[in-house]
């Protein structure tokens, strides 16, 4: 056996020990004012449904063997009723790292918004109805094709660590999440008071950049695959 040989066997030994690059598992705990459900899927359309629940209680969840490339999605709406709001922790336990609810990593689209644009004869989400997870789908696919995704709103100090007027600190979630929403009348606290801003809403966060590590091995990988066809 060369060097060559032995050197590709080792990556390809490596490569068949690294789940890294081919599946990440995830957990989760979330709540919202009132109501959310978690999803994972591609840019346009949900391929699992993960669980859902709403306030006061925090869902924990777990999902395994997820695509590198999947979207996490969530949906939330609210009662229109004294406050609302979305907070989590969600843990890509593969990649060992942790995103939580903020300003910066999420995107949100109102679809309560564009409901004629969705097909739907009311101009107003009703009330307490949780969308099914093909309206998700619907609204994902409008969102992403016309490019309609946009960052998400919070209050000022309404972080999990202080809790708010509202709500107070939520045990399982990290300290350093923030309560966040859609404005959709430029208030300067889309979370109180009670208001229907577009709902239903769908969060997305895209996924974590793998490490340089399993990138480089994947393409090693891919070399030696090539390699041994041209063989």
């Amino acid at each position: 056996m060369n060097a060559t040989t032995t050197a590709a066997a080792a990556l390809l030994t490596a490569f068949a020990l690294a789940p890294a690059a081919l599946a990440d598992n995830w957990t989760m705990t979330a709540t919202a004012d009132n109501f959310y459900n978690i999803y994972f899927g591609t840019p346009t359309t949900t391929t699992l449904s993960v669980g859902g629940g709403g306030w006061p209680t925090a869902g924990s969840f777990t999902a395994l063997s997820r695509p590198p490339t999947d979207y996490l999605y969530v949906e939330a709406h609210s009662d229109h009723g004294v406050g609302q709001g979305f907070l989590g922790t969600f843990t890509n336990t593969t990649l060992g790292q942790t995103v939580n609810t903020d300003l910066t990593n999420w995107d949100v689209f109102p679809a309560g918004a564009y409901l004629p644009q969705l097909g739907y004869a009311f101009t107003s989400w009703p009330v307490f109805q949780t969308p099914t997870q093909s309206q998700v789908d619907a609204a994902i696919l409008y969102a992403t094709t016309n490019n309609l995704w946009v960052a998400p709103s919070g209050g000022p100090g309404y972080f999990n660590n202080v809790g708010s007027p509202v709500w107070g600190p939520v045990g399982s979630i990290s300290p350093s999440a923030q309560w966040i929403w859609y404005n959709s009348n430029g208030s300067p606290n889309p979370l109180i008071p009670g208001f229907d801003h577009d709902e239903f809403l769908i969060f997305r966060f895209k996924g974590f950049v793998p490490a340089p590590g399993s990138l480089a091995l994947l393409a090693a990988g891919g070399a030696i695959a090539g390699r041994r066809r041209r063989q």
